[in-house]
């Protein structure tokens, strides 16, 4: 309704982040769903009226009182998951409930829930966090170097989130967290699950900023390094052409982010086979590099790799013609 009216970018994301937040509801968002209609419950706090959870939309029954939800769920918690909740957070113990609950399906009252378990239970970093307050610890503690705890952070806030589905981000802080997820997880996780984090982020970003955001860039960049780190040349080649095209367009072909790109699409592409057109790429890169920036501490290195390429070539044999780098001039 808010897009329909036309108004910002930002005071519609700025919304949506408080209303996913929701510090004091008393069971996570997300958690339950109406046992009759399947439809996610969502709490309902009316003027002078103690707060409940109704089915959304409405498939007529009764509303379910939200404290009996919330004293039902932790004690289904405690009994068997208590390892799940910290010392000193018993009264809290709804609030690490998506750690070992998976879905709650809520059927005529408080006592009557089917609750369907986590395979793997997983432990909860600040659940009271709002994403936004989530993206700030946690990259805070990736500059102190603590990435095992920023990585925790960061999965707890996305613990309700499938990045393979079709669903976009509703607000930037949570795709930022996303992007940030992958970039830490690359280096300090399990590689292998990097790639659908970077690429939701990338996407949810395009849409919540547009493409030409900054943002959006910065995701892009995240997923051109998961797919190659994780072997998937072909898009990561895609990725850094369309990191080229940008760059191009907004600092202009010379700009030093532009030619950065460019030298790893070259790399990549020596390392997915095609020899030729890497070393021609490379050479054309540290041409324009040398003239646009001379003396910049960059340059001797992309003469490095494109002295490396060479000597990979002789090394494998491949029998490239004598100036065979200058005629991708």
């Amino acid at each position: 309704m808010a897009r329909e009216r036309g108004l910002s970018p930002a005071t519609i994301d700025e919304w949506v982040a408080r209303a996913r937040a929701v510090p004091a509801a008393p069971v996570p968002p997300g958690l339950l769903a109406c046992h009759s209609c399947d439809h996610p419950m969502i709490l309902v706090q009316l003027p002078g009226c103690p707060p409940v959870y109704l089915c959304m939309p409405a498939c007529g029954r009764a509303p379910v009182s939200a404290q009996a939800l919330r004293d039902a769920i932790a004690e289904a918690v405690l009994h068997r998951a208590p390892h799940l909740v910290p010392p000193g957070k018993v009264d809290s113990a709804a609030a690490y409930a998506p750690g070992g609950l998976h879905r709650v399906a809520v059927g005529a009252d408080p006592g009557d829930l089917r609750i369907t378990w986590r395979a793997n239970p997983r432990q909860l970093v600040g659940p009271r966090m709002s994403m936004a307050q989530r993206l700030t610890y946690a990259r805070a503690r990736a500059d102190h170097g603590d990435h095992a705890r920023a990585i925790q952070v960061l999965h707890t806030g996305l613990l309700l989130t499938d990045p393979t589905d079709d669903i976009c981000a509703l607000d930037v802080a949570s795709a930022n967290a996303a992007a940030l997820l992958a970039e830490l997880t690359l280096d300090h996780g399990e590689a292998c699950t990097a790639p659908p984090w970077a690429e939701w982020a990338y996407r949810s970003l395009r849409r919540l900023l547009g493409v030409t955001s900054p943002e959006a860039h910065a995701a892009l960049r995240v997923l051109a390094t998961a797919h190659r780190r994780t072997g998937n040349l072909t898009e990561a080649a895609n990725c850094y052409s369309d990191l080229i095209r940008h760059h191009s367009k907004a600092e202009g072909p010379q700009a030093l982010p532009t030619l950065a790109a460019q030298a790893t699409l070259a790399l990549v592409l020596y390392q997915d086979g095609h020899c030729l057109h890497a070393r021609q790429l490379l050479t054309r890169t540290v041409t324009v590099h040398r003239a646009a920036h001379p003396g910049h501490r960059d340059g001797l290195r992309l003469r490095q790799e494109l002295a490396r390429m060479r000597a990979g070539c002789v090394d494998q044999g491949h029998g490239h013609s004598a100036g065979i780098d200058e005629s991708g001039r």
